[in-house]
C-alpha cells in the first residue's frame, strides 16, 4: 500500500487496460495489439470488475480504486500465506511454518511483491495455494487441486509459473512408483489436467470475445519470448549478468538468501549425520520441498533479459527454504547447547541464536523499504496535487515510466507525450468510448510493433500541454532533455525530493538513511507544472 515508484511495465501493461474498461479510456500498449495478443483481457477483466465496485461507492475519486485493488491484493497474499502456513505447520514442522510466515512477513521482497499488479504476483499467490494443496495431506491426496492451483496461476497469470509444479508431481509420481501405485495418483493428475483445460477454454472465451477472433493467449506468451527469433523477444529490452538475482535477492532477502540456497544440503547433511533416520521434527519431504526454489532460480538465472519481477513466483518458495535451513541450523544448536551450557545461560544464548538472525534479517528488509518508499514516493504525491475538476493535457517527458497511471488523474485529463532521450515505443491510446462497449480491445491501433520501434505519432509538442511533470537535478551541465519551461508562462503547483541516483553513493540507494545527512543521499525535485491561463 505505502510503495511509492510507479513501474512502466506495471502501469502500461495492466493498470491502464483496467482503467480502460472501467472508465472508457486509457494508454495502450503493443501487446494489446490484436496483431500481436500477447496480454491477457481476462486476467486485466477480473481487476476492472473489481474496479467498478469500487467505483460505485458514492462520492469517492478513482484514486480510491487504485488503492482499493491494491488493499485486495495484499489481502489476497496475506491469505495465501496463511494457508501455506497452516499447511506447512501441520504436515511438515511447526517451527518451520512460523520461520515461513515470519520471513515472509520481515522481507521486503514480499513487500514489494504482494500488491503489485503483476501476473507474475497473481501467480506467486496461486503458487503458494498449489503449494498449500500438495503439501497438506491431512485428508488425503489433494493433487488435482495443486495441479489446479498451478494451472490457474499459469493459465491466468503468467504461464512460466506452472514450471513451480514440476517437482510436486515429480514426488507424487516418484512415491506411486515405490510405495502406494501408480493408477490413484495418474488418475488424480488427470482429473487437474481435465480442470485446466476446462479454465483455459474459459480463458479463450474471454478473449475471443475481446480480440474478436481466436487467441490462446498463454501459448502465444510462451513464443513470443521462447521462439521469436533475432531482433524481437525479451532481450531487445535489455540483458543482465548471470549474478544479477543473486545480487537482487540479496537486496530483497539479505540472510534470507543463503538461507534458502543451503535449505536442502543443510537437510540432506542432517539426514547423513543421523546416518539412519531423520530425528523428529524432520521429514524427507523437506528436499522436495526445497527443489521448486532451485528450479525456479536456475531456469531463470540461465535467461539473458532479467528482471525483479520474474522471481515473485519463487518467494514464497525462497521464505520456506530459509525456513528449513534455519530449522536446521536450530536443531543442531540445541544439541550443542545442552553439552556447552544450562539453565539461564542456555536460555539466553537459544534465544540469542533464535531471534538475533531474524531481527538483522527483519531490520535490514525494513532499511529497504524505507529506502526504498522515501526515494521513489514523490510521484504518486505529486500527481494526487491535481484539483478533481482539472482539465486539459498533462505531458511527460523524461518521466513517462515512472507515470502511476489514468487513475491518478481527473476525469477531464488526458495524458500525453513529449519527446525525451528515449528512442523506444511508448504506449498509444484507446479509443475512448461510452457505455459498455470496448472497441480498442479489437480495434488494431496504429503505430505498434513488436521491435521496441519509436513512432513519432505518439509525441505532442509543450504548446499542446496544460500540465507537465518534470524532475530536475542539480548536475553541470544541465541535461539537454530537461523541459526548462518559462517561469512567466507555467507556475509549480507541488515538487517532492526524488533521490539523484546518480549522485547517491550505493550504500544509499540500496538502504535507508536519515535524510539530514546530506553527504549521503542527494535529491533533486519532482514537480508537477501548469500553464498559468
Amino acid at each position: 500500500m505505502l510503495l511509492g515508484g510507479a513501474d512502466g511495465i506495471v502501469v502500461f501493461n495492466y493498470w491502464e487496460p483496467t482503467h480502460y474498461l472501467s472508465h472508457g479510456y486509457g494508454l495502450q500498449t503493443w501487446e494489446y495489439s490484436p496483431v500481436y495478443a500477447i496480454r491477457s483481457w481476462a486476467y486485466v477483466g477480473l481487476h476492472a470488475v473489481l474496479s467498478r465496485v469500487f467505483s460505485e461507492v458514492p462520492n469517492l475519486s478513482k484514486l480510491y480504486e487504485f488503492y482499493g485493488l491494491r488493499c485486495l491484493f495484499a489481502a489476497s497474499c496475506a491469505f495465501c500465506e496463511t494457508k501455506l502456513y497452516a499447511a506447512v505447520s501441520i504436515n511438515i514442522n511447526r517451527r518451520v511454518g512460523i520461520l515461513y510466515l515470519i520471513t515472509t512477513i520481515a522481507s521486503a521482497g514480499m513487500f514489494h511483491a504482494a500488491t503489485a499488479f503483476l501476473p507474475s504476483t497473481f501467480a506467486m499467490y496461486m503458487t503458494m495455494l498449489g503449494m498449500t494443496a500438495f503439501i497438506d495431506r491431512r485428508r488425503g491426496f489433494r493433487t488435482a487441486e495443486g495441479v489446479f492451483w498451478f494451472a490457474l496461476g499459469g493459465l491466468l497469470g503468467w504461464p512460466f509459473s506452472m514450471a513451480m509444479c514440476i517437482p510436486h508431481i515429480a514426488e507424487e509420481l516418484f512415491m506411486a512408483a515405490v510405495s502406494w501405485g501408480a493408477l490413484p495418483t495418474v488418475y488424480r493428475l488427470v482429473k487437474g489436467g481435465i480442470a485446466s483445460l476446462v479454465l483455459l477454454v474459459g480463458i479463450v472465451g474471454i478473449d475471443y470475445y475481446a480480440y474478436q477472433k481466436l487467441e490462446i493467449v498463454p501459448l502465444n506468451i510462451v513464443l513470443y519470448n521462447v521462439f521469436s527469433g533475432p531482433g524481437k523477444g525479451p532481450n531487445i529490452y535489455g540483458t543482465e549478468p548471470w549474478w544479477f538475482y543473486l545480487a537482487n535477492l540479496t537486496l530483497n532477502f539479505n540472510l534470507l538468501l543463503p538461507l534458502a540456497l543451503a535449505s536442502a544440503p543443510c537437510v540432506i547433511l542432517y539426514y547423513f549425520v543421523c546416518r539412519s533416520a531423520f530425528a523428529p521434527g524432520f521429514t524427507p519431504r523437506m528436499i522436495s520441498i526445497s527443489a521448486p526454489f532451485y528450479l525456479w532460480f536456475a531456469i531463470f538465472t540461465a535467461q539473458p533479459h532479467k528482471e525483479e519481477r520474474f522471481m515473485y513466483v519463487a518467494y514464497p518458495a525462497l521464505c520456506l527454504n530459509a525456513a528449513m535451513a534455519y530449522h536446521v541450523i536450530l536443531t543442531i544448536w540445541g544439541s550443542v547447547s545442552n553439552r556447552l551450557t544450562s539453565g539461564k545461560s542456555q536460555d539466553l544464548m537459544n534465544w540469542i541464536v533464535l531471534a538475533l538472525p531474524l531481527t538483522v534479517a527483519a531490520l535490514g528488509s525494513l532499511s529497504r523499504v524505507l529506502a526504498v518508499v522515501s526515494a521513489y514516493s514523490a510521484p504518486m504525491e505529486v500527481y494526487s496535487a491535481l484539483l478533481p475538476n482539472a482539465t486539459g493535457n498533462l505531458c511527460l517527458a523524461k518521466e513517462w515510466y515512472r507515470y502511476p497511471s489514468s487513475y491518478f488523474l481527473p476525469n477531464g485529463v488526458r495524458a500525453k507525450f513529449l519527446k525525451s532521450a528515449f528512442n523506444g515505443l511508448l504506449p498509444g491510446e484507446f479509443p475512448e468510448s461510452k457505455g459498455w462497449t470496448r472497441p480498442g480491445t479489437w480495434m488494431v491501433p496504429q503505430g505498434m510493433n513488436d521491435e521496441n520501434i519509436g513512432d513519432p505519432l505518439k509525441y505532442v509538442t509543450l504548446d499542446n500541454c496544460d500540465y507537465l511533470i518534470e524532475s530536475y537535478f542539480n548536475r553541470d551541465p544541465q541535461p539537454e532533455e530537461d523541459y526548462h519551461v518559462d517561469t512567466d508562462r507555467w507556475e509549480e503547483v507541488r515538487c517532492e525530493d526524488f533521490l539523484d541516483t546518480s549522485k547517491t553513493p550505493t550504500l544509499g540507494r540500496m538502504l535507508w538513511v536519515p535524510k539530514w545527512i546530506p553527504s549521503f543521499r542527494n535529491w533533486g525535485r519532482y514537480c508537477l507544472l501548469r500553464r498559468k491561463s
